[in-house]
């Protein structure tokens, strides 16, 4: 049976006496890519600046490739990637510089997928570090972490600050990059569109604790949505109130929104029997569905994108 390749296993960290990673155990396999989504301040940073070495967790444990975070060696290092929020590298290098460096210092370092990225990315060899946008600064840290043929790949908030067309090479680059290489991806992520895009699987996670681990489809279709419009007899609200897995019910108008969740065809059924003169399914992104999906769970926050 193949490990997975993140083993997380009941992790802890607390700051202050404050808890920012409550229990937490999740498994990924290998060549997946996970998308790690919820509120500010959810603790998503903490767990991977954890699984990174970066901090080290309070109680539990996590295992990347088989080996402990606690005491995995350079070996392990050097098949993890790592593209942190606000890339740190040195200012004063030039950008070409700092791949010099990454060269010596991993011995999988791939020259020609280095100069393939930065002619992607369009990254300006010759400028100095302390020169570049934040959004540049993401892209080189992505050809840094890219280049070195990594199996994990672990990614907080990668996207931001860059442009759209940006944003879609970046996405497109660490697709091509599970599909080809086999590398698994774990990104956390506040633009549920791309999680959309390139997710296998998400994990839903809430003041340091795993609320949900599950396939996007299998998150879309757990959340339903239908417009109705009944006749000039309306049913009462009593009755409405009884249909089966209703989370909430709105109205404009003649017309009726309701949004549940569970069996679709048994609550359309429901719906039927109320006699209504139409019935309309209402596509939902998974930004819709992941917002229910808190309401639902009794978690009333406004979540931003």
């Amino acid at each position: 049976m193949e490990l997975p390749a993140i083993d997380i296993c009941k992790l802890e960290k607390a700051y202050d006496g404050i808890i920012a990673i409550d229990e937490l155990s999740l498994s990924i396999p290998q060549g997946s890519i996970l998308g790690l989504i919820g509120p500010n301040g959810a603790g998503k940073s903490t767990l991977l600046q954890t699984l990174m070495g970066i901090l080290l967790p309070d109680r539990g444990d996590a295992f990347i490739l088989g080996k402990s975070i606690l005491d995995s060696g350079p070996d392990i290092r050097q098949q993890v990637g790592y593209v942190p929020d606000f890339p740190i590298m040195y200012p004063r290098f030039k950008v070409e510089e700092m791949f010099a460096l990454a060269q010596r210092l991993y011995i999988n370092w791939d020259e020609n997928k280095c100069r393939g990225l930065c002619n992607y990315f369009k990254i300006p060899a010759s400028k100095r570090v302390r020169t570049l946008s934040r959004g540049m600064k993401v892209r080189t840290a992505l050809v840094l972490a890219l280049s070195i043929r990594p199996r994990v790949l672990i990614l907080d908030e990668p996207t931001a600050g860059l442009d759209p067309v940006a944003r879609r090479a970046f996405l497109k680059a660490m697709i091509d990059e599970a599909a080809e290489g086999g590398t698994t991806v774990l990104y956390s992520s506040h633009n549920l569109n791309d999680l959309e895009q390139t997710a296998d699987h998400i994990a839903v996670i809430n003041q340091g604790k795993l609320l949900l681990t599950c396939s996007i489809d299998e998150l879309k279709n757990s959340i339903h949505k239908s417009q109705v419009v009944f006749a000039a007899d309306n049913p009462a609200e009593k009755v409405i109130n009884f249909l089966p897995g209703l989370i909430e019910v709105s109205k404009q108008g003649k017309i009726y929104t309701f949004t549940a969740s569970g069996d679709q065809q048994a609550f359309r059924e429901a719906l039927a029997d109320l006699n209504p003169t139409i019935i309309e399914p209402v596509n939902l992104s998974l930004e819709d569905v992941f917002i229910t999906y808190m309401k639902k769970e009794g978690y009333s926050y406004d979540y931003a994108i």
